[in-house]
């Protein structure tokens, strides 16, 4: 559903839409015709008609079929992801030993297979008994022995066999060295580009002297004219400010700032304009935003047992970000504030606190870490060392568990932006609720145990009396019940639940055959009914008592609360088949993802409990679901007392205080020793704390400094470290010219692409250190070369030679902004736009008025518009976003409302700027939205359907922002 629509600059507002017509038109004719939006359709304006009938299943199709972000590569997720699940459960029994005869350490022993057949049917995850085993929803097969997987481990098997169980090519170029031994790095690993120090090379002599304008240009001569290519000619300077003001501060340039521009013939003239977009406060929400997806921030912290948690504060880091780069805090510096702002000396470290949001409100597991450390600053997975040495970088598997040491020998912490007494007074009530939450909890737990077990002994019952209801043999269900002695309500549900066929358990097909034949005998239903709660009875009995074993293991209530202790102790749990019949009869309610079954349960039969129980996360109960109903005398008033007492603590409760995410180091700092194929309960040697190998000279000094944290930025951010700079440089390189000289940002090693200029790369990373590491300073050299100004000049011998452009021989077309440029440039060019900086986010509605970047970012809920135009997962470290421009998104122009509402805001302020005069008004809007006068066939077209229209100036501009002139930059 990818397409990309033409935009020459002047004729793509005469061209937009024509795909979005042409995907309605089979359907339009069985719409009213009354749809007010506007379509440009060979060159003319016409109504539009269906639009909203068929987005929303448009909208659906597009996130199921949407291509998907190439945010991390197949081979890294499988190092990741699924590698260390198959060494921490698998491999134990099926490598040498091949149990089974099922070997899985290869793609093509899995395919294979053992007794049972092949492990895994790529792309179908369903039919392959390897995910049919870990799923225990095979009927012999439940594997791994000893507990079933957690939901986001078998998640991410499925994922992987449904992407065609990608497993990385097992050429190794490093000796495996997994136990600890000692590795060495050879020298010719040593001699990899990425690895050599950073020299200043000398600029290239060209023979065209008349071209380049700095450094820059020469270094892309240079290969230009060893190719026997040519630089595309300038693009003119409407162009060039509108290429420039969206690249600094992602917004339009006002046609006040390209007037001056165009007037302004001093040779230093581009110079001023980029001084300008520099020293704007609006530079750093552009380059804050890039930083913060490196950074996956979003307004939550990490997760709590797979739901991503809320925080108030999170914005603070948010904030930080943008006002670093608004200041152009040196690299370096930016660096370690990042990684150990509370280490920093005292007077700048009340200012660098903020900072720690960087790995604060990311998952807190050491092993995620890690692995954004070394992806954002140095361009290394070394996260593919954790179950064996890297297979293709020299970083050895005892690197990567010297550097989860560093990150397991801190711990979180909260840095309070209010007074002492105020955070203890706001803890000590808090603690109080939390209690008087735990005690009704408690109450309503136990009344809730001895419910169950009550209407579980009533179970024929229950049975043989839904079966009257079921057969007519009693007139209604409320007498049925006063006269058996029953809970209507129970009732009820045993009548819904044994009249429902579709079950995950076997237990009732001999009830549903009965029915099947016509309902069978009383004789028969009473036999069959005292059969089923015995079974029932059991089961509940069965699950209690490996809840009682399970408590002792986990050390009690306290482990109970512990998610990573829960995961990691080997519990007991029921074979699938009865659980699913507890679950049914007296599961607890549950969301979506909020429990084991993984789909919305409304709650078990005989469930009854209280809208503060911990089991059902937060579920809102209905009236009926509640226990109340069941007591009475002191139970109740106790209940009733405890209740008023917690609402009487909540109310006083103080306001929270403000707070910075953050973490410290641990009172004890300790190596951690390497996990065996990635199982930390097979451990090898121990792994002293300290940098990476192929980045130190000789062996590592091991850090003394308490985690090492500070010895770890030290070493990142030194100006030594070969990677540092290149890897910055680059990335501002990318934001500009549309490509990195390195095409994998994120990825320096031997699977990443090898620099199309790496002189040039060196060039800037020298530069960028002699600069005192200021980026603001790499801009300024990048844009005021004459490469930068480039058109994007079609030059055919040219693209027979180098058709993806990594000679840089004309400026890359900017097929669509990003999804914040974009919003924010519609709320700038209508007038709307709230320039206020900083402040905590706000949810993206049609009301929202301020910059994207403020707007409330979900870590598992991310806003559908947002996704809609490609914002990046916020759980990954995206390499680099993902463009696509196709129908949907015209679509998203012609039914939003907030592209709706913005249209009436843009047609009164072209009212109140430029009078009446349709043609002016014309000239105003183009000068606003493309930074150009139309043309005199562009300005006939506009008068001719605002004069077949009666002056529809709304639908008009709706047009005008739809097109793809806007919303590209040439």
């Amino acid at each position: 559903m990818v397409a990309h629509l033409p935009s020459d600059g002047r004729g793509s507002v005469s061209c937009i839409l024509r795909l979005v017509w042409s995907a309605l038109a089979a359907s339009a004719a069985a719409v009213p015709k009354s749809f007010p939006s506007t379509v440009i359709i060979f060159g003319r304006l016409l109504p539009a008609v269906g639009c909203r009938v068929f987005l929303p299943a448009l909208i659906l199709a597009y996130f199921v079929l949407r291509p998907q972000a190439a945010e991390t590569s197949k081979a890294d997720f499988f190092e990741t992801r699924i590698r260390p699940v198959l060494a921490k459960n698998c491999f134990a029994c099926h490598m040498d030993s091949a149990m089974g005869g099922l070997r899985l350490d290869a793609r093509e022993h899995l395919l294979k297979g053992g007794n049972s057949g092949p492990a895994i049917l790529p792309g179908d995850p369903e039919g392959s008994l390897l995910i049919q085993a870990v799923s225990h929803s095979h009927e012999r097969l439940k594997m791994p022995q000893g507990g079933k997987l957690a939901p986001e481990e078998i998640a991410a098997l499925k994922a992987w066999v449904k992407d065609g169980a990608v497993w990385p090519s097992t050429e190794v170029i490093n000796k495996p060295s997994s136990s600890g031994s000692k590795h060495v790095i050879r020298p010719e690993q040593r001699e990899f580009w990425a690895f050599q120090p950073v020299r200043k090379p000398p600029v290239p002599a060209v023979k065209d002297e008349s071209w380049p304008k700095t450094a820059i240009d020469r270094f892309i001569l240079a290969k230009l004219e060893h190719e026997a290519l040519r630089p595309a000619g300038p693009a003119d300077k409407r162009t060039l400010i509108r290429r420039a003001t969206f690249d600094l501060i992602g917004l339009p340039p006002t046609p006040e700032e390209v007037k001056a521009f165009l007037v302004d013939e001093s040779p230093d003239a581009f110079a001023k304009v980029v001084d300008r977009l520099l020293a704007s406060p609006h530079y750093g929400e552009r380059w804050g935003r890039h930083w913060l997806d490196l950074a996956r921030y979003a307004d939550a912290v990490g997760f709590t047992d797979g739901m991503a948690t809320h925080s108030a504060n999170a914005f603070r880091y948010r904030d930080w970000i943008v006002r670093a780069f608004t200041d152009d805090m040196p690299y370096d510096r930016f660096i370690k504030a990042q990684l150990v702002a509370d280490l920093l000396p005292e007077k700048e470290r009340e200012k660098m606190l903020p900072a720690l949001g960087f790995h604060a409100l990311g998952p807190a597991a050491e092993d995620d870490r890690v692995d954004v450390t070394t992806r954002t600053f140095l361009a290394l997975t070394v996260g593919c060392a954790k179950c064996h040495d890297h297979k293709f970088d020299p970083i050895p598997t005892l690197d990567y568990y010297s550097l989860q040491g560093v990150f397991k020998s801190t711990e979180p912490h909260e840095y309070p932006l209010a007074p002492e007494h105020v955070v203890v007074a706001y803890k000590k009530v808090q603690q109080e609720i939390q209690e008087k939450e735990e005690a009704i909890a408690n109450l309503v737990r136990k009344q809730q145990e001895m419910l169950a077990e009550i209407l579980l002994g009533q179970t024929s019952q229950y049975t043989v009396t839904a079966w009257k209801i079921m057969k007519r043999l009693r007139p209604d269900i409320q007498t049925a019940a006063e006269e058996a002695g029953l809970d209507r309500l129970t009732l009820e549900r045993w009548i819904k639940y044994l009249s429902t066929p579709e079950r995950e358990h076997p237990y009732l097909k001999e009830w549903d055959a009965m029915m099947a034949r016509g309902g069978g005998t009383p004789e028969e239903v009473q036999a069959f009914a005292e059969k089923f709660q015995h079974l029932v009875v059991a089961v509940n009995n069965e699950k209690t008592v490996m809840e009682d074993r399970n408590y002792v293991k986990l050390g009690g209530a306290a482990g109970l609360k512990d998610k990573k202790l829960r995961d990691t102790i080997n519990q007991e749990f029921l074979e699938p088949n009865k659980w699913s019949l507890w679950r049914d009869i007296a599961g607890n309610p549950c969301k979506t993802g909020g429990c084991q079954c993984g789909l919305p349960f409304d709650g078990g039969i005989v469930f009854y409990g209280d809208k503060g129980d911990e089991h059902h996360g937060f579920y809102k109960l209905t009236a009926e679901q509640k226990i109340d109903r069941f007591l009475s005398g002191e139970w109740k008033r106790y209940l009733d007392r405890l209740r008023a007492e917690l609402a009487e603590l909540q109310k006083s409760l103080p306001p929270p205080y403000p707070f910075l995410h953050g973490y410290r180091d641990s009172r004890e700092p300790q190596d951690v020793r390497l996990a065996i194929r990635g199982d930390e309960k097979n451990l090898g040697d121990v792994a002293p704390r300290r940098f990476l190998q192929i980045l130190s000279n000789g062996e590592p000094k091991r850090f003394t400094k308490g985690s090492g944290r500070l010895e770890l930025a030290e070493a990142i951010a030194s100006p030594d470290n070969p990677l540092t700079a290149r890897v910055m440089a680059n990335r501002v390189w990318y934001y500009h010219f549309g490509q990195g000289i390195v095409g994998t940002p994120s990825n320096f090693g031997q699977l990443g692409e090898r620099p199309t200029h790496p002189e040039l790369l060196d060039y800037l990373a020298s530069w960028f250190i002699e600069s005192g590491w200021s980026a603001k300073s790499l801009h300024r050299e990048m844009m005021l070369s004459a490469t930068y100004a480039m058109s994007t000049e079609h030059i055919a011998a040219n693209y027979e030679k180098d058709p993806d452009n990594r000679l840089h021989w004309r400026a890359n077309l900017i097929q669509r902004l990003d999804a914040e440029a974009l919003r924010d440039a519609i709320l700038a060019v209508s007038g709307s736009l709230d320039r206020k900086a900083s402040g905590p986010p706000v949810k993206l509605t049609d009301d929202h008025r301020r910059r994207t970047i403020y707007a409330a970012i979900g870590r598992t809920d991310l806003d559908r518009t947002l996704l809609l135009f490609d914002f990046p997962d916020p759980n990954t470290v995206p390499e680099q976003r993902v463009t696509t421009v196709g129908p949907l998104q015209r679509l998203f122009f012609l039914n939003s409302n907030f592209v709706m509402v913005q249209s009436q805001a843009l047609a009164e302020r072209l009212r109140n700027e430029s009078g009446a005069d349709d043609a002016g008004r014309i000239r105003q809007a183009y000068e606003l939205l493309f930074a150009r006068l139309p043309t005199e066939s562009e300005i006939a077209l506009g008068l001719d359907f605002l004069r077949e229209n009666d002056g529809a100036w709304p639908q008009y501009v709706q047009v005008l922002l739809a097109s793809s002139e806007f919303s590209s930059v040439n």
